[in-house]
């Protein structure tokens, strides 16, 4: 009889080999690094415009690279007040400062598109298997929720090297676009986003895998994931100007169940403030993933 551990391996390793055989991993590593090369060309290409009309409203001699008034911008006492304003904090604003731009960019790309691949990808693996059938065969070898258990860590491994994949083509395109680009800074951040984007992906994920227990079609699961994905978020936006004193407390609750309400914890980069948002956001994953499971549980199959 294998272990726990052992069962759960064994079902990750064997998702991770069926999606290189169905170009399912493939197609999940295109698709974000598309988006992230495309992002990134188009970022480029806004600041080339914006440095050019600053440059010429200002009577300045064009720098002739891309990011040279940027950087100068980027250091400049107005643009830190800007930055506090947007983020409402001005120690995370100088935290965040300390970023290269390019890859500050990447980071917020990486939060705001990830959830929506990982429903496109994830929320129909376990209802593919329970349409098919295949689910049966595999229940006499490993128990359901090891299995469950299993396909979740294959696809965060999955989703892992996308988004390590998406930095290394994000970091090629800014590498030969932008001339006042700062390779091993830039290197390193958006390394260390991809792993911040990674986590916060994983409630997500845990989010899609739980709603593919409860769908008896892929169509189904895949709808009702997305239908989740907006739900969530806008709950974690609505919790942020909502809440308040007395009944308005709710909305804190709220806030702590859902996983943008500690994305803006991730942005530190200190431990104090990630700590406790890691916590939540692998806490989240796990309990969407098991209350799917609690109905999956008892099925038949």
């Amino acid at each position: 009889m294998n272990s726990p551990l052992r069962s759960i391996w064994t079902v990750a390793r064997h998702e991770l080999s069926d999606s290189i055989r169905s170009r399912r991993v493939i197609v999940l590593i295109l698709l974000y690094v598309a988006g992230s090369v495309a992002g990134t060309a188009l970022f480029v290409n806004l600041l080339q415009k914006i440095e050019r009309q600053l440059v010429e409203s200002m009577g300045l001699v064009a720098a002739g690279s891309t990011g040279s008034v940027t950087a100068t911008l980027w250091h400049s006492d107005a643009f830190r007040h800007i930055l506090s304003e947007l983020v409402g904090d001005r120690q995370l604003a100088e935290s965040l400062l300390g970023s290269p731009p390019r890859a500050l960019f990447y980071g917020w790309l990486s939060f705001a598109f990830a959830p929506a691949l990982v429903m496109l990808s994830s929320s129909a693996r376990i209802s593919e298997e329970i349409w098919t059938g295949s689910v049966r065969f595999v229940s006499f070898r490993v128990s359901r929720l090891h299995w469950c258990l299993g396909k979740f860590a294959g696809q965060a491994a999955q989703l892992f090297l996308a988004l390590v994949l998406s930095a290394i083509g994000a970091w090629i395109v800014g590498r030969l676009r932008m001339h006042s680009f700062e390779p091993m800074a830039s290197a390193q951040a958006m390394l260390v986003f991809s792993a911040k984007a990674w986590i916060y992906a994983i409630a997500f994920l845990g989010l899609a895998t739980g709603i593919s227990q409860l769908c008896a079609t892929p169509n189904l699961a895949l709808a009702l994931g997305f239908t989740a994905l907006i739900t969530v978020t806008a709950l974690g936006e609505l919790s942020r100007y909502l809440a308040g004193d007395g009944l308005r407390r709710i909305w804190d609750l709220v806030n702590l169940l859902v996983p943008g309400g500690h994305r803006m914890e991730l942005w530190w980069g200190d431990a104090a403030h990630m700590t406790p948002a890691v916590m939540w956001l692998a806490a989240l994953g796990f309990a969407y993933l098991l209350a799917g499971y609690a109905r999956f549980s008892r099925r038949d199959l």
